[in-house]
């Protein structure tokens, strides 16, 4: 393990697959169902790592909230500093290569502050193509995306940073050129066939309930 610092190169190469960050706050109750290149943990989110079952490559923060704080520093970890600029999971994301795809685990549940601070992060850092927590997975779709899901999931779709429009017509409230912006989403919608696709002209995301992606690998394309 490494300890904390800001970058792990300036940028992606040819061969690097997609990166996972774990992050504190609520996780989700099984591990993704993916191969990364390359796993960060931040603070707790090494707990929820461990509880999972997931090997990591690096730890950063200030292990405040970790309950295997010294377990960490006797392998040697060196914490950050508990007052600094970044939030941990930013410095998890401050990790990955320039250019590089990747997930995100946990951070759900809790402070509203946190929950909108990881928001804005990815503004800045770019969005995950998958967001796991406890309760929710929110899937990333630029451009279009296929999914096979049971019938009547609950589906809501919300853009981020910029003015989207989506279509889908496979919906019980179709989605013909509907704008979402900061003032629209698609709020609990219903998809009307196993089998759908998703177009987008930016960059959307979509929620979907966790229990969707629990009993195996998910059937989303990606």
């Amino acid at each position: 393990m490494e300890k904390a610092g800001t970058s792990a190169s300036s940028s992606c190469t040819a061969g690097d697959g997609p990166w996972l960050v774990v992050t504190g706050g609520e996780g989700p109750r099984t591990r993704p169902p993916f191969r990364y290149s390359r796993i960060v943990a931040c603070d707790s989110g090494y707990d929820t790592a461990c509880s999972l079952g997931i090997d990591v490559d690096d730890v950063v923060g200030d292990l405040d909230s970790s309950s295997l704080r010294e377990r960490l520093i006797a392998r040697g970890v060196v914490p950050c500093p508990h007052d600094k600029d970044e939030t941990d999971t930013e410095l998890g994301l401050m990790r990955i290569p320039a250019g590089c795809a990747y997930d995100l685990a946990g951070g759900g549940g809790g402070r509203v502050d946190h929950l909108v601070s990881i928001l804005q992060l990815f503004r800045r850092y770019g969005m995950p193509r998958f967001w796991f927590t406890g309760s929710d997975v929110l899937v990333s779709i630029d451009g279009m995306r296929r999914f096979h899901l049971p019938l009547d999931t609950s589906i809501s779709f919300f853009a981020l940073d910029r003015e989207a429009v989506v279509e889908c017509p496979d919906m019980v409230w179709p989605l013909d050129r509907f704008v979402l912006d900061d003032e629209h989403i698609s709020l609990s919608n219903r998809n009307t066939r196993e089998d759908f696709v998703v177009r987008t002209s930016a960059r959307v995301f979509a929620r979907i309930d966790a229990g969707c992606f629990e009993n195996g690998p998910t059937d989303i394309i990606i």
